[in-house]
């Protein structure tokens, strides 16, 4: 059984993704339609498998897969699991949830003073709910997953709850 949630990427991650996509893919065109295929073929190569992999990353999405009554986490493609990575569940009774902020500062002139003085504030910053198994003395927790939307926590919860020994 299995249960997508959401994009792997965050906003910012996403939006820098976009951009060079876009960008490879027009570089790729132009040299497609400007110069002789012979001469730069391997460049062209390069940049059609960069574009390819960059839109497949893209359509990343994380969730919860569970095979032989365990709970990986797991990132798909289109519905297929590209790769998993066990959680191991014995040693806890219990999921709670965890809420925050994630926030990401794309200022890099911090070094430089005279560039840090009119660079725009790139600070983005979004709600998280992070999910974590706990054990009966809440003492030892573990994070499962970290999740931007509240419907896919409770979705992610009734998941983990009706598919594992893990009580909410």
């Amino acid at each position: 059984m299995k249960i997508i949630l959401e994009r792997s990427l965050d906003f910012r991650q996403f939006q820098n993704l976009i951009i060079l996509t876009f960008i490879t893919g027009m570089v790729f065109l132009g040299m497609l339609n400007s110069v002789d295929f012979k001469s730069y073929y391997i460049i062209e190569t390069i940049l059609l498998i960069l574009n390819i992999i960059f839109i497949a990353i893209l359509f990343f999405k994380k969730g919860l897969l569970i095979e032989n009554q365990k709970l990986y986490n797991a990132i798909f493609l289109f519905g297929f699991c590209l790769r998993k990575k066990l959680n191991e569940t014995s040693e806890f009774q219990q999921i709670s949830i965890m809420q925050g902020k994630l926030s990401t500062n794309y200022g890099y002139s911090y070094d430089i003073k005279e560039f840090h003085n009119w660079e725009p504030e790139l600070n983005h910053s979004i709600s998280s709910f992070t999910i974590f198994m706990v054990d009966e003395r809440k003492s030892n927790k573990k994070k499962i997953l970290r999740l931007a939307k509240p419907e896919k926590v409770k979705l992610a919860i009734d998941f983990i709850t009706k598919n594992t020994d893990l009580k909410f």
